[in-house]
C-alpha cells in the first residue's frame, strides 16, 4: 500500500478515509478492525468518517497505534483531532498554529536531507538488516569502487552478497547500472529516531567499529571514557557534539568522494 503522509492532510477524517481506501481490496473489513482496536462498534466508525462524530483523544491515540504511525505522526494526528473537536475559536487557533509549525518543520527536514521518496517498511527491514547494504550504497559514490570487482575486493565479501545488495539497491532506484558501473541516484535515506530499526542500525555499525579496534591503525580514532560532571556541562557537551555533527554533515555534502568511512558518536547519561 502506498504510504500516505499525515502532514499533507488538514482533516484527520480525510486521512483515515484515504488510508482505508488505499488498503488492499479498498479496505474491506478495516472499519470493523479499527472499531475493535478502539473498543467501539463499527457504526460509530462509520459516523466518524461520514458524519459529525469525533474520536476522543484516547481513541485517537489507539487509532495511531493501530495505523502504526511514528511518534511525530501520532502527535500531528492528535493535533488534528484537537482542532476538529475544539469548542472555542481560540483553542482551534492554538491547534492550527501548532499544526502549521509541525508541518513546516517536517517539510524543512525533508528538504534538508534531500528526501523525495522513502522505502517501504518491508524494504527498510532489508536495507538495515546488515551493514553492507548501506556501505555498498555509499561506496558507489566513489569512482574507484563503482564496479563489482572493486566492491568485492574492497569489502572482502562473497560475490553473492555483493550481487544481492546491488540488485536490491538497483531495484529500488538507489543506484543504477551504467555500462558496468554502479552510480548512486539517491544518496540519502532517513531513518526516524522512533523507528524500531534504529537500534539495529546502530548495533550493526558499532559491531563494525569493534572489528577495527585490534588493527590499531593510526588514522582510526576511538575513545571511551566514563566521567562525572555537572548537569549543565552534560548539556553543554551534548550541544557541542550536536553542532559539530551538523557542521560535519554540511561539509561532507560538498566533499569529494574519495574514501569510505563510518562515524559513530556515543554520548549518554549513565
Amino acid at each position: 500500500m502506498e504510504k500516505l503522509s499525515i502532514f499533507s492532510f488538514q482533516d484527520y477524517k480525510e486521512f483515515l478515509h484515504q488510508w482505508i481506501l488505499r488498503a488492499p481490496h479498498a479496505g474491506r473489513g478495516l472499519r470493523k478492525q479499527l472499531a475493535e482496536a478502539l473498543g467501539c462498534q463499527t457504526p460509530f466508525i462509520t459516523h466518524v468518517l461520514g458524519g459529525d462524530y469525533h474520536l476522543s483523544l484516547e481513541q485517537a491515540e489507539a487509532c495511531c497505534r493501530w495505523l502504526g504511525l511514528r511518534e511525530n505522526e501520532t502527535e500531528f494526528f492528535l493535533l488534528l483531532v484537537i482542532k476538529a473537536r475544539a469548542g472555542t475559536k481560540s483553542l482551534e487557533k492554538v491547534a492550527a498554529r501548532q499544526l502549521s509549525q509541525r508541518r513546516s518543520a517536517e517539510t524543512i527536514l525533508k528538504k534538508r536531507l534531500n528526501i523525495n521518496e522513502e522505502l517501504s517498511n518491508e524494504d527498510r527491514i532489508i536495507y538495515y538488516s546488515n551493514w553492507y547494504y548501506s556501505a555498498i550504497h555509499m561506496a558507489c559514490l566513489i569512482p574507484a569502487l563503482q564496479t563489482i570487482e572493486a566492491l568485492e575486493k574492497h569489502f572482502s565479501l562473497p560475490l553473492n552478497q555483493i550481487m544481492g545488495a546491488l540488485e536490491f539497491l538497483s531495484e529500488h532506484g538507489l543506484i543504477e547500472n551504467s555500462r558496468g558501473r554502479f552510480r548512486v541516484m539517491k544518496p540519502v535515506l532517513h531513518l526516524e529516531k522512533e523507528s524500531p530499526l534504529m537500534s539495529q542500525h546502530h548495533t550493526q555499525w558499532r559491531l563494525k567499529a569493534m572489528e577495527t579496534f585490534l588493527r590499531r591503525k593510526n588514522t582510526d580514532l576511538h575513545y571511551s571514557g566514563v566521567i562525572s560532571l555537572s548537569k549543565d556541562d552534560y548539556e553543554w557537551l551534548r550541544e557541542q557534539l550536536s553542532q559539530l555533527l551538523q557542521e560535519a554533515v554540511g561539509r561532507i555534502k560538498v566533499s569529494k568522494d574519495e574514501t569510505l568511512a563510518c562515524l559513530n558518536i556515543d554520548w549518554f547519561e549513565l
